[in-house]
């Protein structure tokens, strides 16, 4: 029976991965059903609906329009775009398996990791939130098959018009990826570098994921005044703020022993400091007399450039904080909502277990580092594992600086390239190609 199976998984592999991943996410849908909304879900489905109804005038600009755009092709119906995150997550599991061959890894290895990934539970649970996370993952993927692909290519303009395409568009799911395309011209460009050759037709993939970001901010200028991809900007880096608060620049004084109060409560009450700004919102826009949030976020913005700039060894600590978390694991469902009783307890343990390993994979991750760095700046030698290396240590730096809190979702997209480069790091001894 298992010489069949293991013929089968063989000579079908995508086939295989297909039937795996959709048992997989009938067994959770049976077990769970129940379509997870968050804080951050209101907001996407409030921009989907607007998107639908070709109406974005006076949108307050909190949202990019990437994800609920996918709200709104499914006629924002929270089950049908549920469905199709369960489909966009069996078409990302068969690009796994093409990005693990076209790094030569063998049948049987490459539909091992895919498989082994897709069963990890936050993988299926976050296919069932109206979160951004699994369509992120998809174009995440993509590009980087996309990029492996390009790096011995000859056809480089159409190679790079695609990379343009997917990452345009992972800019306006999250405007945080701007980085992504610069860094993969700048690894196109060093391979048989020449001082002539730093213009070259590679910049085409810069075109789409530009006239994203701007372009979106554009629209957030016209309609709250305010040249930014994002109007939470402002909030988000106050929170790397929440530890010194209180350290701002007299003209800040109230805001920051306002959010240094709320802070020790915070504390105290053993919530997520973290989230402390969320629960000083309404008392600190009450202080600074700003109900608009745009305008709110936008004087948040001024404190924390001021406070950061008096602070900078605080800043440094922060910085450093958030980078450790990035490196974590968590799981977005709703644990006492299962349909089934009883199923959410198995399931818990299950993810303790994975989530443990998973860690020491993240681990694992960072602890190579320096070595990939290193064998690189000796070799010169431009690979997959120094590009996915190089791109996820500047996503944990980046994030880093921007923001604190839930950290390690910013992560879950380059989980599965992670585990590529650790087997890479050590596929000759463990004969995986």
């Amino acid at each position: 029976m298992a010489g069949k199976i293991i013929n089968f998984i063989t000579k079908k592999p995508i086939t295989a991965i297909i039937a795996f991943c959709i048992i997989s996410r009938l067994i959770i849908v049976l077990l769970y059903q129940n379509i997870t909304i968050f804080p951050d879900s209101s907001g996407y489905i409030e921009l989907a609906e607007r998107i639908a109804g070709f109406n974005l005038k006076d949108y307050d600009g909190t949202r990019s329009p990437g994800y609920p755009t996918l709200i709104a092709l499914a006629g924002n119906s929270l089950i049908i775009t549920i469905a199709l995150q369960f489909i966009i997550g069996i078409i990302n599991a068969i690009y796994q398996y093409k990005t693990l061959r076209l790094l030569n890894f063998t049948t049987k290895t490459s539909v091992t990791l895919t498989v082994t990934f897709n069963c990890l539970l936050h993988v299926i649970f976050y296919e069932t939130n109206i979160l951004t996370e699994s369509l992120t993952l998809f174009f995440v993927t993509l590009v980087f098959y996309y990029t492996i692909k390009g790096i011995n290519t000859e056809q480089k303009l159409k190679n790079s018009i695609t990379l343009s395409l997917l990452i345009g568009f992972l800019v306006l799911i999250k405007p945080f990826y701007i980085f992504l395309p610069f860094l993969i011209y700048g690894f196109y460009t060093l391979k048989n570098f020449r001082f002539s050759n730093i213009i070259n037709i590679r910049m085409t993939l810069l075109i789409l994921p530009l006239v994203s970001f701007l372009g979106w901010s554009y629209v957030n200028k016209v309609n709250t005044g305010y040249f930014v991809s994002t109007t939470f900007w402002g909030i988000n880096i106050a929170q790397n703020c929440v530890y010194f608060a209180e350290k701002c620049p007299e003209e800040y004084k109230e805001i920051g022993d306002a959010y240094a109060d709320y802070r020790e409560r915070i504390i105290a009450a053993d919530k997520d400091v973290a989230m402390t700004i969320w629960f000083a919102r309404p008392e600190l826009m009450h202080i600074t007399q700003l109900s608009y949030l745009p305008d709110f976020s936008a004087k948040l913005s001024e404190y924390s450039k001021a406070t950061i700039k008096k602070n900078p060894l605080d800043y440094t600590k922060q910085v450093f904080v958030s980078w450790r978390d990035f490196w974590d694991t968590a799981i977005y469902w709703n644990y006492k909502k299962f349909k089934v009783p009883h199923a959410n307890k198995g399931l818990v343990l299950i993810w303790y277990i994975q989530s443990f390993i998973l860690y020491l994979i993240k681990v694992l991750f960072v602890l190579l580092i320096p070595y990939h760095l290193i064998q690189f700046l000796r070799k010169k030698e431009i690979n997959a594992v120094v590009l996915i290396t190089t791109v996820i240590f500047a996503a944990s730096l980046l994030q880093a600086m921007a923001t604190y809190g839930t950290n390690s979702r910013f992560s879950y997209p380059f989980e599965f390239l992670m585990m590529v480069t650790i087997l890479l790091t050590f596929r000759k001894k463990l004969k995986l190609t």
